[in-house]
C-alpha cells in the first residue's frame, strides 16, 4: 500500500515535470511579443479566465502587482455582469483557457477586440478564432495531464503558473525592480522582517525618551512611562 502511494505521487510528479519541460518550446517569438506588450502597458495587466484557469490566473496576477507590474483578476462571468467597466484603453489582457474554447470568456474577448485592448491568450489550442481576437497567442501545446483520467487540469494549470512566473520575473528585471520596492509592497509576513529597514521601526525625535542628568527621579520616571519604552536616555550639558 505504501509503495503504492509513493509510486502513484512520483509518477504524478515525474508527468508534471516532463510538462514543465516541454513547456520551455514555448518560450518564443510570441512570448517575447507578449513581453513586449505588457512592458508598454501603461494601465494594469488584466488576468482572467474560468475554473483552475481562474484560480492560477488569479496568483499570476498577484506575483505581477508585488514585482512591480500593477495587475487586477477579473472574473469572466462577473466581468458579463458589469465589471467590464474595471477594463480601460490603457490596461492589456492575459486570459487563460487551456482548451480554448471557453464559452465565459468571449465577451471580455468581444469587449477588448470592440476597444482596442491588447489581448494575450495563454492556450493549448490557438485555433484560428483565437488569434483572431488575440494580439498575442501562447499555446501550450503537448501536455499530458498527470490525472490517470487525462481530465483534472494537472499538467496544463502547473504550466501556466510557471508561465505565468516567467513573465513577472522578466518584466521584474526589465523595469530593474529592487529589494527596496519588493519591501515597499510587501510589510508583512517572513518577507518583510527579511527586508526591514532600520529607519521605518527606529524612534527618533520627541519619541526618544531623554532626560538631563540634573532631572528629578521622579520626573525621569514620568518621562519613561510616557515615551513606553522601558527606558530613558541620560544626557550631559552638551548634549
Amino acid at each position: 500500500m505504501t509503495d503504492n502511494i509513493i509510486k502513484i505521487a512520483k509518477e504524478v510528479i515525474n508527468t508534471e515535470n516532463k510538462g514543465l519541460k516541454k513547456l520551455t518550446k514555448s518560450i518564443n517569438n510570441n512570448f517575447v511579443k507578449a513581453i513586449e506588450v505588457l512592458k508598454k502597458t501603461e494601465g494594469r495587466i488584466i488576468l482572467t479566465g474560468i475554473g483552475k484557469s481562474g484560480i492560477i490566473a488569479n496568483k499570476i496576477s498577484s506575483t505581477l502587482s508585488s514585482t512591480g507590474s500593477p495587475s487586477q483578476f477579473i472574473h469572466p462571468s462577473e466581468a458579463s455582469h458589469g465589471d467590464l467597466g474595471i477594463l480601460t484603453k490603457k490596461d492589456t489582457i492575459i486570459a487563460l483557457t487551456f482548451s480554448g474554447k471557453t464559452n465565459e470568456l468571449s465577451d471580455i474577448f468581444f469587449y477588448s477586440k470592440k476597444n482596442k485592448i491588447p489581448l494575450i491568450i495563454i492556450t493549448s489550442k490557438s485555433n484560428s478564432n483565437l488569434k483572431y481576437v488575440a494580439k498575442v497567442c501562447i499555446e501550450l501545446s503537448n501536455l499530458k495531464e498527470a490525472c490517470p483520467l487525462e481530465l483534472a487540469p494537472t499538467t496544463s494549470t502547473t504550466a501556466m503558473a510557471a508561465l505565468g512566473d516567467a513573465i513577472a520575473i522578466v518584466l521584474m528585471n526589465l523595469k530593474k525592480f529592487t529589494k527596496k520596492n519588493f519591501y515597499s509592497f510587501h510589510l508583512g509576513g517572513e518577507l518583510g522582517k527579511k527586508l526591514l529597514i532600520v529607519k521605518n521601526i527606529m524612534h527618533k525625535g520627541n519619541k526618544i525618551p531623554l532626560v538631563k542628568e540634573t532631572m528629578l527621579m521622579s520626573n525621569v520616571i514620568i518621562e519613561i512611562s510616557k515615551k513606553r519604552l522601558g527606558c530613558v536616555g541620560v544626557t550631559s550639558k552638551n548634549k
